[in-house]
């Protein structure tokens, strides 16, 4: 008995050792969780162009691996950014990366990371990067180092971007915009959801690259409902 009873004691020291030396690696990876959680959320503020007083929302699904998405930018996103305030709209871009068109879910992270740590002018910078580069990464098996370039010409904070990457830390965000993306509906990129603030139907909506005088069809009927 004595010999089991000084088994269980020593089997207790090893246990009490074991777990004495997990607690910093079980403490790094709550303080690496909290440091997540608080750069979704600024990477949600980043990508969201918020009105008090906004009537209407205006959801934009894009890929960054998508030529149409790309067009859409290149051409009328200035005019579309002058219409949202024009018109006191709240404006969100979000993803809804296409697995046939390659490296897109990388590339929203990229764009992500990029307004977690710089803000929106970081986010803007990085979606414009992706979108005028678009064939030079979006073939590639790993367009890490390519991203990591971009976050250098827009003079990004390095570590912190290149550690948000390597983490996967935007993971969840594109996760809840490709669930969004499926309950609205939405058929290919870029797609345009817009709705009474508060609310998210998918009633209206509409996809591809389209005329500014559509955008503003569809405010008026949504401000008008």
């Amino acid at each position: 008995m004595r010999k089991a009873g000084a088994t269980l004691l020593t089997l207790s020291f090893c246990l009490a050792g074991q777990a004495a030396a997990q607690e910093p690696a079980v403490a790094d990876i709550t303080r690496m969780a909290r440091t997540d959680i608080a750069l979704i959320e600024l990477a949600d503020a980043a990508r969201t162009v918020t009105s008090e007083s906004a009537e209407v929302t205006l959801d934009e699904f894009i890929d960054f691996a998508c030529p149409d998405c790309s067009a859409f930018h290149l051409q009328r996103a200035d005019s579309l950014a002058e219409l949202v305030e024009a018109e006191d709209v709240q404006f969100t871009i979000r993803v809804y990366p296409i697995p046939r068109l390659l490296r897109g879910f990388q590339a929203a992270e990229a764009a992500f990371c990029a307004g977690a740590v710089a803000g929106r002018p970081g986010f803007l910078g990085m979606a414009d990067q992706l979108y005028r580069h678009q064939e030079a990464w979006r073939h590639l098996l790993d367009p890490t180092s390519m991203f990591e370039a971009y976050a250098a010409n827009l003079d990004l904070p390095t570590e912190e971007f290149t550690s948000c990457l390597a983490r996967d830390a935007m993971a969840p965000l594109i996760i809840s915009d490709i669930r969004l993306a499926s309950e609205a509906g939405v058929p290919g990129t870029p797609t345009f959801v817009f709705n009474k603030t508060g609310e998210f139907t998918g009633d209206e909506l509409f996809y591809d690259n389209q005329p500014l005088s559509r955008f503003r069809e569809s405010i008026e009927r949504v401000r008008a409902r």
